[in-house]
């Protein structure tokens, strides 16, 4: 009888506790995943299908290094669209030299990269476009 009290509390307290902590988690990725506070820096078209954006982040103060976000898409994206969207490159330099010929992406900058997915996706009309990515980043210390 005592044993099934026991196993009853404690399956009691191990719910609350998992319940808590997935609650926690869920919250913590709501806020952390928020609106970006992101302003247009740069827009210019790379091919007949694909423009670049490059948005700056404004609210790191003095004591954060500048973060500069690179997006592929077509040529009617509003800030808010790219707010939501994911950034192919994301760097501390804005001025990387993008070029590119048709559906292919080259892109050479100086600087840290902190991060950087060689593919991404979007849609140009009804049609999805999928730009092969090549990067030459140079470091600095």
């Amino acid at each position: 009888m005592y044993d099934k009290a026991v196993y009853k509390w404690l399956h009691r307290v191990t719910t609350v506790s998992l319940l808590v902590a997935v609650g926690g988690f869920l919250l913590y990725q709501r806020v952390m995943d928020g609106p970006r506070d992101d302003s247009l820096i740069g827009k210019k078209k790379i091919s007949e299908s694909v423009t670049l954006y490059v948005t700056k982040y404004d609210g790191g103060g003095a004591t954060m290094s500048d973060v500069y976000r690179y997006y592929l898409a077509d040529d009617k994206q509003t800030i808010e669209q790219l707010n939501n969207s994911e950034p192919f490159l994301v760097s501390d330099t804005g001025g990387a030299a993008v070029n590119g010929c048709d559906k292919r992406v080259n892109v050479k900058l100086t600087g840290r990269v902190f991060s950087f997915s060689n593919s991404t996706q979007f849609y140009s009309g009804e049609t999805a476009m999928m730009p092969v990515i090549d990067l030459n980043a140079t470091g600095v210390r």
